[in-house]
């Protein structure tokens, strides 16, 4: 029994924040735990992200009832959205049951490991023998060694065999000048395909009397390095790697498509969308209609080939980005395709100037064209598609235009002008002002257009006059049958600003003799001669030449 109280002590005992778990719950958590997780009245584990309790609480069952000595370590993330706190904690069995939890505060060096990897590909510390005092967590995953073992590891094994001798110089030459830094490119083993190696340029810097380094401080960044310091050469004032200049990052993938390591600049070019630090979700976040071409080109380079840059959007959070992407296979030492490089090149100002300058070209184009009140044509692009639509009907068939501005137009058959003038339209603008007169026109031209088959040309050819181009017609009637709905939709008000204006339209119309090379004016003249019968014969009525 007194073992057992003994036991049931030694949470409270403890000098650092602790816990005991059993089942799954907190059955015992010490004040230095209440002070770290301040839970205030919810259980201590829901101030633990969701996944990472999930694999503590799975951890802890596992250790349940092991043998005294087992262990296990998490790191855990304490609250929902960055900036997050991190928590390490160390498990073993509890001698009343249960799992014991150590917890140790570790927000500091992760906020350390996170700066150095954004400043740099990695950094560590040695002694003047190369043999590993400290390297960050995260470099130490990037580059596939246990960050716990990397105390006394000879960190020459990782340096490709022909570049260990300049590696021992660069450092001798560092250990003889204290607190200079040296510069010299070489090549590291790759995280995870064997027969490859990075090519990087390593900055080392011999610290005997700083307190916390206490011997060599190795910053290497990935890049082309050969084309910046051969192996050997002194560093210069502000030297930096090609992956520091270049506006260009890159992801490497395995075969598998798993990311093995990612540049700063990708993460740079893709954080305005959303894609996470690490870079992996980034092809969720390509637009889901490019999705497949980029996997084609991955596809692609997994077989050795290599296909022209893919200009891709990456949309998250409201934002677009577009990149160049080049996906380029890379091969192992016995020359087999182990692995991909994906890099990006941000265009996303290019893009938006190039649709910018579009945007601009179809504002001009739709100036120059278009009347400016009703956004109907204007004259000179309806009488050349006039044109156009009585030189191909002689020819048999019919390539104009439909009212979109593309080749919406009907093909074959005949060509039919018809002119509209608006009946009472002077007694408007003379009694209620021009405002009012332009206000009718902008509700006549909408009339106009409703009225009209679909792939007619509507086209404001003046004042009150108004002209529509009717191809691909099968006889005078089809003609006809427009006219009269046009006439049709004029027969009601029109309102502006809730006064009721009889406004009437009068419409004559004219049919291209087929065969008979008939020119635009001509067939326009014959058309305005069907107009004047029109109004003579009382207006609002529909005549045909």
């Amino acid at each position: 029994m007194r073992d057992a109280l003994r036991s049931a002590a030694i949470v409270e005992a403890l000098p650092v924040a602790a816990l005991r778990l059993q089942d799954g719950r907190v059955v015992e958590a010490n004040a230095a735990a209440h002070a770290l997780l301040d839970p205030g009245e919810d259980d201590p584990l829901d101030r633990f992200e969701r996944h990472d309790r999930s694999a503590l609480v799975a951890a802890a069952a596992e250790l349940a009832g092991a043998p005294p000595g087992t262990s296990a370590r998490r790191e855990l993330r304490l609250g929902g959205r960055p900036p997050r706190r991190f928590v390490v904690a160390d498990l073993g069995p509890h001698p009343a049951g249960g799992v014991l939890v150590v917890l140790h505060e570790s927000t500091e060096s992760r906020q350390v490991d996170a700066a150095l990897a954004e400043l740099a590909t990695g950094v560590f510390t040695a002694d003047a023998e190369l043999r590993g005092r400290w390297i960050p967590r995260r470099v130490a995953l990037a580059l596939g060694l246990d960050p716990d073992g990397w105390d006394g590891t000879d960190v020459l094994d990782v340096v490709h065999p022909d570049d260990r001798p300049d590696t021992r110089a660069l450092v001798g030459r560092a250990v003889a000048t204290p607190g200079v830094k040296h510069a010299g490119a070489l090549r590291i083993v790759h995280p995870v395909q064997p027969g490859v190696w990075w090519p990087v340029v390593a900055w080392v810097t011999w610290l005997p009397e700083d307190e916390a380094i206490g011997g060599l401080l190795v910053r290497f960044d990935a890049g082309l390095a050969a084309d910046v310091h051969q192996p050997g050469a002194e560093a210069l004032p502000g030297t930096v790697t090609l992956g520091d200049a270049s506006p260009m990052g890159f992801l490497n993938l395995t075969l598998e498509g798993e990311l093995v390591q990612r540049s700063t600049r990708v993460r740079e070019i893709l954080r305005p969308v959303g894609v996470r630090d690490d870079c992996r979700d980034w092809l969720a976040r390509v637009h889901p209609a490019q999705r497949g071409q980029v996997l084609d080109h991955l596809d692609l380079a997994r077989s050795g080939a290599q296909a022209d840059a893919l200009e891709v959007a990456f949309v998250g959070r409201g934002a677009h980005v577009w990149a160049r992407l080049d996906v380029i296979p890379y091969r192992s030492d016995a020359g087999e395709v182990v692995g991909t490089f994906v890099n990006f090149l941000d265009v996303t100002a290019e893009r938006q100037a190039r649709d910018a300058l579009a945007a601009a070209r179809e504002e001009l184009w739709q100036l120059a064209n278009h009347d400016t009140l009703t956004g109907l044509f204007n004259r000179a692009p309806f009488t050349e598609r006039l044109g156009r639509a009585l030189a191909s009907a002689d020819g048999g068939g019919s390539d104009g235009g439909g009212s979109d501005g593309g080749d919406g137009g009907r093909s074959g058959g005949l060509v039919g002008l018809l002119v509209c003038d608006l009946d009472g339209f002077k007694e408007v603008n003379d009694e209620h002002g021009h405002k009012t007169g332009d206000d009718v026109l902008v509700a006549a031209a909408r009339r106009l257009e409703g009225a009209v088959r679909v792939g007619d040309t509507a086209c404001r050819f003046g004042g009150d006059e108004f002209l529509v181009l009717c191809e691909g017609l099968h006889d005078r009637r089809e003609l006809a049958a427009v006219a009269e709905r046009i006439v049709d939709a004029f027969a009601r008000p029109v309102t502006v600003d809730g006064t009721a204006l009889d406004v009437g339209v009068s419409v004559g119309g004219a049919v291209a003799v087929p065969g008979d090379r008939e020119e635009p004016d001509r067939l326009l003249r014959r058309a305005d001669r069907a107009l004047y019968a029109a109004k003579d014969g009382g207006r609002g009525r529909a005549v045909l030449a």
